[in-house]
């Protein structure tokens, strides 16, 4: 049986705008950063088992509904699943629409194939799957389903072999430029000062692996403009996971007792393990996805790639066209990054938590990529990453052929 949590929203005029929003159905008012970030007032909450239970069924199946899918993590997890969550939020309060949200029970495909089945069967009308661990269930179900729209964020559909398939006309992909948010805050750390960084990812999948290779490119483009730059050391290990556990904390620990700074925790909850070991080294982080300055001070920056405020776009041109995907839309995939201002640092009040480097130099340096002066490879082996850095590579985690091994 999976969790499932039912939300009803009430009608507000009030509409979104960013990641090069068009116009909205309804009257709109514009609630965005300067950059073009959506902002949200206070956080959403999720309702009680008592809310929940009191929700007739009438009430449930009326009007149009979105459905959010999301992976094993919670879906306030203080990064991608609750950004998610927020975009749907701020389209539904301005549109009066009804959403729900579903979480999987288990890390499997067949447990996300079921997630988004539960969701259709609850008369859910538009699926917002989050993240590439529901890429093979949208491949199965978009022809079986052709009624059905998906909004499949992180990834595009693919079969059981994990090839990617042609994408039906219900099915709209956003997939995002990491490697440029890696960039920003790999660069904006070297010049703040540190020379010892660690980078810590969840699963080996594309959009973490752009993340690592932007980090890199950045620390090592900085480097050519700071004061011992060829000292500059990164250790690189991907736990296999994206749950806070025992080991990442270890591993991390081990990191900020014999140097390390700073730690790129990216994906998941696994920000906690690292988080609870920086406590004990006095050591920083780098967040990911969203903006996590409000999780704790130790967290110097984060790299943000505007998740909430390009569902609101996707949402925007649905409802625009009819409760369907446009022509621009429907079968094809949207990449956002820098240039369609989605990618960025966050610099609002007590986020913005840099002594030494300036506004201005970040301003600057997200100027030029908008602009395309800076290369970033997709791939770390790729020859136009100088290398004058020291890269370590610790690997993978050992955890789950251990587990094998148990079993």
């Amino acid at each position: 049986m999976k969790k499932k949590i039912v939300l009803v929203i009430v009608t507000l005029i009030f509409m979104v705008s960013a990641c090069s929003a068009r116009t909205a159905p309804a009257e709109e008012t514009n609630n965005t950063s300067p950059d073009g970030q959506v902002t949200n007032e206070g956080e959403p909450a999720e309702p009680s088992a008592q809310q929940t239970a009191e929700k007739s069924e009438d009430d449930r199946k009326s009007g149009f509904r979105i459905a959010l899918v999301t992976d094993v993590s919670s879906v306030m997890d203080s990064g991608f699943n609750q950004a998610a969550l927020q975009g749907i939020q701020t389209y539904s309060d301005g549109a009066g629409v009804f959403y729900s949200s579903y979480g999987t029970d288990d890390d499997t495909a067949d447990d996300y194939k079921d997630t988004v089945l539960t969701a259709i069967q609850d008369n859910a009308e538009l699926i917002v799957c989050v993240g590439p661990h529901f890429e093979q269930a949208v491949g199965d179900l978009q022809s079986e389903y052709s009624d059905i729209y998906f909004l499949l964020l992180d990834g595009v559909p693919k079969d059981s072999d994990g090839k990617e398939i042609t994408i039906a006309s219900n099915v709209h992909c956003i997939t995002y430029r990491e490697e440029e948010a890696g960039y920003l805050v790999g660069y904006m750390a070297v010049l703040e000062g540190y020379r010892q960084f660690g980078f810590i990812g969840g699963e080996q999948i594309p959009s973490v692996v752009r993340y690592e290779n932007g980090y890199l490119q950045g620390i090592d483009d900085a480097a050519a403009f700071v004061e011992n730059g060829d000292e500059i050391e990164v250790r690189c290990w991907y736990a296999d996971t994206f749950l806070a556990n025992k080991e990442i904390e270890e591993v991390s620990g081990t990191w900020y007792e014999n140097g390390t700074e700073i730690i790129f925790a990216c994906g998941g909850s696994i920000y906690e393990s690292v988080l609870s070991a920086a406590g004990e080294g006095d050591g920083m982080l780098i967040g990911v996805d969203s903006d996590q300055s409000g999780i704790s001070e130790r967290f110097l920056t984060s790299a943000t790639k505007g998740i909430d405020s390009s569902v609101v776009v996707a949402l925007d041109e649905f409802f625009a066209s009819g409760k369907k995907w446009s022509e621009k839309f429907a079968g094809e995939v949207v990449s956002y990054g820098a240039k369609e201002k989605c990618i960025s640092l966050p610099v609002q009040g007590d986020a913005w938590r840099f002594q030494t480097a300036t506004t201005n130099e970040y301003l600057q340096l997200l100027a030029r990529l908008r602009a395309g002066e800076i290369s970033i490879p997709i791939s770390a082996d790729d020859s136009s990453i100088k290398k004058d850095i020291i890269i370590i590579d610790e690997g993978s985690s050992n955890l789950h052929s251990q587990e094998e091994q148990d079993s």
